[in-house]
């Protein structure tokens, strides 16, 4: 016995188990950036870019492994194993924008929380990275050449973090009453996926650039052992380094500027000396100089009104 799939399945190509969360996180992505974008062992995605600054293609799988500066004929076999839309020339007709870790002298990981208003970014300052430009990656995250030194371009003004997490979720009703620690455990372990509508993320960043304030002691906790544990698997620290971080429940009355309806938490950590602790206060001030660095890697315009 077998079943005939129906002509509304057929006609709108949906995939099976179309009503799993997941699957159709995939093909929002799919659609969106016109390439697979196959989950990796590391749980990123892979991703081939264009990086508009050295017009380049590159391909990422996360903050530590990534391949620069593509030639014509291994950007051709990483786009045709993951579907990209190619010219008979062997040309891409169109591929995602983000400015490459050698342009930019950072990773910028840009992720979303599925379900819920939420953005996750990492910032990843480099002094190396492993890319090759002479033999073409495995898509199936296979090994790559040896570490070779990178030059940075990050130069922004005041200390430079060795790396920043923003992280900004809403919380769901039934976790009203969660802590803000239980809340800030949820959110360095939910999974995160790369986000479908680029526009929302870069209009939620306007929105914390120039409407929110400095946080206030009696809103913040410092981040748990357990949360900077957390981090150190993210990014391990360098040699007389550390990460420094803080949850922050932003008030109701700021969170309805952003059209939520449920409370909003943030979080802000960052890898810097050990021997400068740092505040809040100067955290939220270091995201701040950060955020149009982070619009430039990912290529976001201004907003029109």
């Amino acid at each position: 016995m077998f079943s005939v799939t129906s002509l509304d399945e057929v006609f709108n190509a949906v995939p099976p188990h179309y009503d799993d969360g997941r699957v159709q996180q995939q093909v929002l992505l799919s659609r969106e950036f016109s390439q697979l974008f196959p989950e990796t062992i590391y749980g990123g995605r892979q991703v081939l870019w264009w990086c508009p600054r050295c017009a380049t293609p590159w391909w990422q799988a996360d903050h530590r492994l990534f391949v620069l500066q593509l030639s014509p004929e291994q950007a051709a076999k990483i786009g045709h194993q993951l579907h990209a839309p190619m010219r008979q020339d062997g040309s891409f007709h169109e591929l995602p924008m983000r400015l490459c870790p050698q342009c930019l002298g950072a990773v910028c990981v840009i992720d979303t929380y599925p379900g819920r208003l939420g953005t996750q970014i990492l910032w990843h300052t480099l002094s190396y990275a492993t890319f090759s430009s002479t033999e073409p990656p495995s898509t199936d995250l296979g090994a790559l050449l040896p570490t070779v030194s990178l030059p940075g371009t990050f130069q922004p003004q005041g200390s430079s973090p060795q790396a920043f997490l923003f992280a900004m979720a809403e919380q769901h009703p039934d976790e009203l009453l969660w802590t803000l620690a239980q809340m800030g455990t949820a959110m360095l372990t939910m999974q995160t996926d790369l986000p479908g509508e680029l526009d929302a993320v870069a209009w939620q960043l306007r929105w914390v650039q120039r409407v929110l304030p400095p946080p206030r002691h009696q809103e913040c906790e410092p981040l748990s052992a357990s949360h900077l544990a957390r981090l150190e698997h993210l990014v391990e620290p360098r040699p007389g380094m550390r990460w420094q971080g803080f949850l922050w429940r932003v008030p109701d009355l700021l969170s309805k500027v952003l059209y939520t309806r449920h409370p909003l938490t943030l979080l802000h950590a960052a890898l810097l000396p050990e021997d400068k602790p740092t505040s809040n206060t100067n955290l939220y001030s270091l995201w701040q100089r950060l955020l149009p660095w982070i619009f430039e890697a990912a290529q976001w315009d201004e907003p029109r009104p």
